[in-house]
């Protein structure tokens, strides 16, 4: 035990270490109108330059008249502008890997309103170029009510370092503060869009106004940008594909790990657990106790006073209501994504894209082979801790440190779990979209899983490819190309395995940058040994895998998946009935089958004996 608790300690004392010292540099110097704006330089090469253009704002704090309105335009009021530090992140609840980098207590309530700030990266060279390079417009995941544009693991110190192209990642609006739909709380107001609910769908749309208007300043093509996002970030990809406002303002989208449920305004109001009305009775009960019914009712139906008090509470009033799924790696649960027929067709994502009513774009849909492994590793239903708690409590990540109860169950809940998310959101999305568009769908699959095998555990089983570990492949990780020592590289990354994985990682970065250049992924400017074909209704209905050359390599499979092959192999699966009846039951969390269609399943599926 002495010589484990030794190796432990000496893990974790290991940190990211990813930006420099920001300090102000002449050659960052760029002109929006009349402001001049500094960045930073994030680099130690002196070969090729990468700097940091921090904090941008793009529109006006979204605070007290403000909370809870479409952003409107944001107007600089000096000459200079240094934007050279970390920009505030939005109000959110932190959660395992905020402690972990930052020691941001897991569960706590930090970040700020004042947040709608993007970052600009590109290198010297692409600066000073007459030539414009295609512009990615990166979009954060974390369940639309956390995560940051900043992270770690988007500062694209290797990623520029390879690649000719602009970055921009981007805050917007989260939880509560991003989606919160209550009737008539902005009728007053003359600005049309002040009527959404979809207050962070609105700001990644304003963001995007800003960098076509504004991006070429940075070397980047205003008429070339790609905009990618993973799980929620994803979903807001696919969501920016049938919001109308944002028609002209991207020529193709990437989508990683994203699906295509939205919450109808009636769940968004009144579910309740995380219903915007619910919150609100909930709030001035609080604050009132002795309220009487009517008073209630006639305060909920005077939009002025309502809108007073809702402006009048603190962030830590609001977001305190809302649950922390745990089951969900401790994001809140609140709706979000509404359809409102005004941002969000009133038919919502699903159904958009079943009924064809979306831009034709070039896109490109993939999911991670073991998905929910992210999710269910730290579950105590599915696992057990391993270490004492006096050591588990020394640091964040020895909580993934854990040993499934049932290793076959483990394995095979994951395994459907994941297959479901790709039918859905791979597979049949490609059908939805192939059927109407013109433009090429590309699908694919990751899956890695060469983690390590460590102290008795074997990560490669726990994780595997799960749900975010693509990230780091696609923007190139320090832990990956240059093996650096970060709090999670020891579980991550095998040393014996480094080269392998590097070379996935260029490999995966080139595809998504080809793309980006063109819309084609196969040959510009990186000409690719493995063709990435696109997706034809069933007379090519293929997607690229991309694993490492140690294991089965970059290769093109045929697409199987349905759901009558899942539901036949789990039905056969030898498990016990009500571990098949769990994995049946959560094939349904946030599905987009009508309750009737779930009903017929339920009654179909081991003639009813999960009813």
């Amino acid at each position: 035990m002495k010589k484990t608790l030794i190796i432990i300690l000496s893990l974790i004392t290991f940190v990211n270490h990813y930006s420099f010292a920001n300090e102000p540099v002449e050659k960052t110097k760029i002109f929006l109108d009349d402001v001049k704006i500094y960045g930073t330089k994030i680099n130690k090469d002196d070969d090729k330059e990468i700097f940091a253009w921090y904090g941008i704002p793009y529109a006006q704090p979204p605070v007290g008249n403000l909370r809870w309105k479409a952003p409107r335009d944001f107007n600089f009021e000096s000459a200079n502008f240094n934007a050279t530090d970390f920009p505030e992140r939005c109000v959110q609840v932190s959660n395992f890997y905020d402690e972990l980098i930052t020691g941001q207590k897991e569960g706590s309530i930090f970040g700020e309103e004042d947040c709608l700030y993007l970052n600009v990266f590109a290198s010297e060279e692409l600066l000073k170029s007459n030539k414009k390079a295609p512009v990615m417009f990166w979009i954060h995941g974390g369940g639309n009510t956390w995560g940051y544009s900043a992270s770690p693991m988007y500062i694209p110190t290797n990623f520029l370092k390879f690649h000719d192209v602009i970055l921009v990642t981007v805050n917007y609006r989260l939880g509560p503060f991003g989606w919160f739909s209550v009737p008539g709380l902005n009728s007053s107001s003359e600005e049309p869009l002040d009527q959404s609910p979809n207050f962070g769908t609105l700001d990644l749309i304003k963001a995007l106004e800003w960098v076509n208007e504004n991006i070429s300043s940075f070397g980047g093509d205003p008429n070339n940008i790609t905009i990618f996002g993973e799980s929620a970030g994803a979903r807001n990809v696919l969501s920016l594909y049938v919001a109308d406002q944002a028609k002209n303002l991207f020529q193709r989208g990437i989508v990683q790990s994203g699906y295509l449920v939205s919450d109808d305004i009636e769940y968004s109001r009144n579910n309740p657990k995380s219903g915007s009305l619910t919150f609100i009775k909930s709030s001035i009960k609080e604050n009132d106790p002795a309220m009487n019914p009517m008073t209630l009712k006639e305060t909920l139906e005077d939009t002025e006073i309502l809108g007073k008090y809702l402006r009048g509470l603190s962030k830590e009033q609001i977001i305190s209501f809302y649950r922390v799924r745990e089951e969900a790696g401790g994001l809140i649960d609140i709706p979000n994504v509404i359809p409102d027929g005004i941002v969000i067709p009133e038919e919502g994502i699903f159904k958009s894209y079943l009924n064809g009513k979306f831009q034709d774009k070039k896109i490109i849909l993939g999911t991670n082979r073991d998905e929910n492994k992210l999710f269910i590793n730290g579950d105590p239903r599915f696992v057990k801790t391993v270490l004492p708690s006096f050591i588990a409590n020394l640091h964040p990540t020895l909580g993934l440190w854990t040993k499934p109860r049932d290793e076959k169950f483990y394995e095979s809940y994951s395994r459907y779990q994941s297959d479901a998310w790709k039918l859905d959101a791979v597979d049949n999305a490609s059908r939805y979209i192939s059927k109407v568009n013109q433009s090429d769908v590309f699908a694919y699959r990751f899956d890695w899983d060469n983690e390590p095998k460590f102290l008795g555990m074997d990560f490669s089983k726990l994780l595997g490819a799960a749900h975010a570990l693509e990230i780091g492949f696609v923007f190139n990780s320090p832990e990956i190309i240059n093996q650096q020592k970060s709090g999670l590289s020891d579980i991550l990354y095998d040393p014996n395995n480094a080269d392998f994985d590097r070379e996935l990682s260029l490999s995966m970065s080139q595809y998504w940058v080809n793309f980006a250049y063109d819309g084609n992924p196969n040959s510009n400017p990186y000409e690719l040994d493995i063709n990435w074909d696109p997706w034809i209704n069933k007379n090519n209905e293929r997607f690229i895998v991309f694993d490492t050359s140690n294991d089965q390599g970059i290769r093109m499979n045929n697409a199987i998946l349905s759901s009558d092959s899942i539901l036949q192999n789990l039905s056969s699966e030898n498990l016990l009935i009500e571990q098949k009846c769990m994995i049946f039951d959560d094939l349904f969390d946030r599905t987009t089958l009508s309750k009737n269609q779930v009903a017929i399943l339920y009654k179909g599926f081991l003639n009813g004996k999960c009813i």
